[in-house]
């Protein structure tokens, strides 16, 4: 019997769940101090308890992983611990999906340059405040969960909402001159939940959400002279999550552009991708989709989905959440000796 290991955050639930309903067994790398939530739930077989995702780079940790045979599931945490590089290379235990892509997440040259290479609709990227002539979006490296994002209408703009934004305390003086200038599209956001299988050779759509940013959705909530009076300025850290279904129509694009984020990660980040991703989109008034952000594991919005999704319906006859599809690919790899063509 496999052994299932992942951090306890982001999306652990649903990944120990779904591990539990393929039968395999389980380990919680739980950060300290949230031993009790996730005893409420007793789906981890054993509890290793940690610090934080830095610890994963200790040889007690990794020992631990190896005595029980674990294959390491990673999610957004691990994103947002950073050392990436020294991850990628240091850490020994077998890991769900590819090790190599984590730092193209977190790299944003790196992030804008597989996206070029898929070779579909992004926004324009602004290298210089000097050259920003149309509303922009700025963004913080790795996956922040939206902390630190801000709007400008131009670069004037841009440059005044800069210096508030470190007044106020939202960003760091060292983070704001790493910031990332990105075109910002009206439209509706959308996060299509994908997950590619090498055992059965097929991409999947398990799924798809809208996320609930504060303090942007809140502000709809005061009407616009207090929004003038209270002089905000709108941030984009996510809270949580709401379930979407696209028109049928749509989902012809959703496909094409995930066939060909594949294939550009199997051209610059070999083996390419393998299990869940996300191509962070928005849909503007034309149905034109517009790809900014991809997400290279598994991402929160999937937690939705606990009992499967309209889209994975489509697909099983059982519920289906991202957790248990992860976990079937490995049961099955498992069965047929081919642990190695979904772990690196």
């Amino acid at each position: 019997m496999g052994c299932i290991a992942t951090i306890g955050s982001h999306s652990a639930l649903q990944i120990l769940k779904g591990a539990r309903m393929e039968g395999l067994k389980t380990l919680l790398l739980c950060p300290q101090g949230r031993e009790s939530l996730y005893g409420r739930y007793g789906l981890a077989d054993e509890i290793f308890t940690i610090n934080g995702p830095e610890d994963l780079l200790q040889d007690k940790v990794q020992r631990e992983l190896l005595k029980n045979e674990a294959i390491f599931v990673p999610h957004g945490t691990l994103i947002s611990g950073g050392r990436l590089e020294e991850f990628e290379k240091n850490f020994r235990p077998p890991i769900f999906g590819n090790r190599r892509i984590f730092r193209w997440e977190f790299d944003r040259a790196l992030k804008d340059r597989i996206l070029r290479e898929a070779g579909i609709r992004i926004p324009k990227k602004f290298d210089s405040v000097d050259d920003v002539d149309r509303p922009v979006i700025v963004k913080l490296p790795g996956a922040e969960g939206g902390r630190g994002y801000f709007i400008a209408k131009d670069g004037d703009d841009l440059e005044r909402k800069m210096r508030e934004v470190v007044r106020r305390g939202l960003l760091k003086e060292d983070e704001a001159n790493k910031a990332f200038i990105q075109e910002y599209i009206i439209g509706v956001t959308i996060y299509p939940h994908y997950f590619y299988s090498p055992m059965l050779g097929r991409l999947e759509l398990l799924g798809c959400d809208r996320r609930y940013e504060t303090n942007v959705d809140g502000i709809g909530r005061i009407c616009a002279r207090d929004q003038l009076e209270l002089d905000l300025i709108p941030t984009f850290r996510v809270i949580g999550n709401l379930p979407i279904v696209l028109r049928e129509s749509l989902l012809s694009e959703v496909f094409e552009a995930g066939e060909r984020f594949v294939a550009a990660t199997e051209r610059l980040v070999p083996p390419g991708m393998i299990g869940p991703f996300c191509l962070e989109m928005i849909c503007d008034e034309d149905g034109k989709l517009y790809t900014f952000e991809f997400s290279g594991r598994i991402v929160a919005g999937t937690n939705l989905f606990i009992d499967g999704s309209p889209y994975s319906s489509l697909l099983f006859d059982e519920p289906m959440s991202m957790g248990r599809r992860i976990c079937r690919e490995i049961k099955l790899a498992l069965v047929e000796g081919k642990i190695g063509k979904i772990t690196t």
